[in-house]
């Protein structure tokens, strides 16, 4: 009982030190009202949410002290003991009664400490803004550094104004994240700048002195090339289309991603690019290249053009890896003069079908200069594009297929689209593929009339370094599959072709003179047919078998200059000894001797 009791008492004490509280602050309200902005205070909500909370609690708290005084007998005396009057009171009900108001007062108290803290800060901030000593240094460092250049992270800033409030720096980044320059017109109308705190400025910030970023700033505001460009289209609803959502063709610099930027879109047209990142907007510029249903390239692809020189100004298109959905492709050929301006190829009539020409590939000095592609009627593209050339005899890498990592010799192009400033000229020679197996195919998106299959001699196999092979392997394969050498590498092949073929004229010679020699013996057998009657019949079987291993026409394979005199005498003598020792064979036979 003394336990309950004691509790109402302090829960009395408290209500009255949180109501005195409550009046301070409404004092103070009021009296700072006409000097700060309301708004940084209390709203009226705020104080009448709180002020029915405490209107409920005080019912509440009259109620309880009602029903004690129902059920209670107080007699005189300081420490006389509150008398329970009605036998059938359950005081447990009373104890959790108050309990929970005793936790309704700790939340009302919690939500005024909040309105005094509130006050407390922007009083703070009164008195900071009401400082004549630090108004006159906050203007003496506006008037100084106000314009300059703050590095911040290795990034620079160019200082607006010092927060008096917040005690911070407002600075405008110049560049973002991805090297983009920010528009300062439409931040500084939207004061989307960055916070600079003063501890940062004393411990990991820079100011630069008036030079500096003057230069700095100059160069910013004459910087015209690293804004964003947005070349887009507009894709339709087909079941609304009235409803157009837009849909980035390219995005340059070709490194930046979209998806870092907010696009603010109004009546089809792009009016603002954000920084999601660095909460700034950046200077852009954005074209309007027809709709979706227009393209089918990839723009974010890139065209691969495998070439060749056939003759003196005329380039052979060999293959074409070319990522276009659409359903048909038309493309063309310019092989332009000297002082030719490619410009004036910029301009797509229909193909010699009558069908609307896709691409143009525009060759200049035997080189491809540019590709033009035909999005819309108002807008040709130039696509990123590689020319891969490949040379007639240079040594290439094999990058796909069976023949992986082999390393081979170009021997003969099919025959492509032809790139050429006569287009009159006749038929042309197509290659020859006899007893080259073809291997492979293109894995690619590609022009199916260019498959591109080359004939390759492979000549080396894996390895470090890549070894010759005795045997070279014919195959024809897809020019995609090769990579060129490098000049280094074309030299190191030919070099340990060249020692290969050394060694192999070197073994051919020692061949040659070892059967030289034997065919000296053999010339006697024809000028004296006595010398073979000494000899048994298995004699004149194995010197037959000797004659006819020679092979002639491996030994013309690989025999130097000055050997051919001997093949010459070794072809002759095999031509004449044959038959005699074939005679011979049959004579001995005949006679039974052995």
């Amino acid at each position: 009982m003394d336990e309950l009791f004691e509790r109402i008492k302090v829960l009395e004490e408290e209500n009255k030190i949180l109501e005195q509280e409550y009046k301070n602050i409404d004092n103070e309200l009021n009296k700072k009202k006409a000097e700060l902005s309301a708004k940084n205070f209390l709203t009226d909500k705020e104080k009448a949410e709180i002020e029915k909370k405490n209107a409920i609690f005080l019912e509440k708290f009259n109620k309880l002290n009602k029903v004690i005084e129902e059920n209670y007998i107080f007699p005189e005396g300081e420490n006389a003991a509150p008398i329970l009057k009605n036998p059938n009171f359950d005081e447990t009900e009373l104890m959790s009664y108050l309990q929970l108001l005793s936790d309704e007062k700790k939340r009302i108290s919690n939500e005024r400490n909040k309105a005094l803290d509130k006050v407390e800060k922007n009083l703070n901030m009164l008195k900071v803004e009401n400082d004549p000593k630090l108004n006159t240094l906050i203007e003496q460092f506006e008037k100084e550094y106000k314009n300059r250049i703050i590095v911040h992270k290795n990034i620079n800033y160019k200082i607006k104004y010092f927060d008096k409030r917040e005690k911070n720096i407002k600075a405008l980044m110049l560049y973002d994240s991805n090297g983009i320059k920010v528009d300062e017109k439409i931040n500084d109308k939207m004061r989307l700048y960055s916070t600079i705190e003063l501890k940062d400025l004393f411990e990991t910030c820079y100011i630069l002195s008036k030079d500096e970023s003057d230069l700095i700033l100059l160069n910013y505001n004459e910087d015209k090339k690293k804004f964003v460009k947005i070349l887009y289209q507009l894709q339709i609803d087909r079941n609304y289309p009235s409803e157009k959502d837009i849909i980035p063709y390219r995005i340059e610099p070709s490194y930046i991603d979209i998806n870092d930027y907010n696009l603010t879109i109004k009546d089809n047209s792009i009016t603002h690019v954000e920084n999601k990142q660095n909460h700034v907007f950046v200077t852009f510029d954005s074209k309007l290249i027809g709709d979706s249903k227009s393209t089918g390239f990839v723009s974010t692809s890139l065209i691969k053009v495998y070439t060749t020189l056939y003759s003196k100004d005329i380039l052979n298109i060999l293959h074409i890896h070319l990522n276009d959905t659409s359903q048909e492709i038309t493309i063309d050929s310019e092989f332009l003069e000297k002082d030719e301006n490619e410009l004036n190829h910029k301009v797509f009539l229909m193909d010699a079908t009558g069908k609307r020409l896709s691409y143009k590939l525009i060759f200049k000095n035997n080189k491809l200069l540019k590709i033009y592609y035909n999005v819309s009627n108002d807008f040709i593209d130039e696509p990123p594009f590689e020319e891969i050339r490949i040379t007639p005899n240079n040594f290439v890498k094999i990058i796909n297929g069976e023949y992986k990592n082999y390393y081979g010799q170009v021997k003969d192009f099919p025959l492509g689209m032809l790139a050429r400033k006569d287009k009159e000229l006749g038929e042309l020679k197509r290659m020859s593929s006899r007893g080259f197996q073809k291997e492979g195919y293109c894995p690619d998106r590609h022009l199916e009339e260019l498959p591109g299959f080359v004939s390759v001699k492979i000549l080396f196999a894996p390895g470090s370094p890549p070894q010759q092979m005795k045997e070279p392997i014919n195959i024809s394969i897809p020019v995609c599959f090769l990579i060129p050498l490098s000049p280094e590498e074309q030299i190191k092949f030919e070099k340990s072709i060249i020692i290969q073929q050394e060694m192999e004229i070197e073994e051919a010679n020692q061949e040659i003179e070892e059967i030289y020699k034997k065919c000296q013996v053999y010339e006697s057998y024809i000028k004296n047919d006595s010398l073979l009657e000494e000899k048994s019949l298995d004699e004149v079987k194995g010197i037959l078998e000797e004659v006819e291993k020679i092979n002639i026409e491996e030994l013309e394979k690989n025999i130097s200059e000055d050997f051919k005199n001997k093949l010459e005498y070794i072809k002759g003598i095999k031509d004449q000894i044959n038959p005699i020792l074939i005679q011979k064979i049959r004579y001995f036979t005949l006679m039974g001797k052995k």
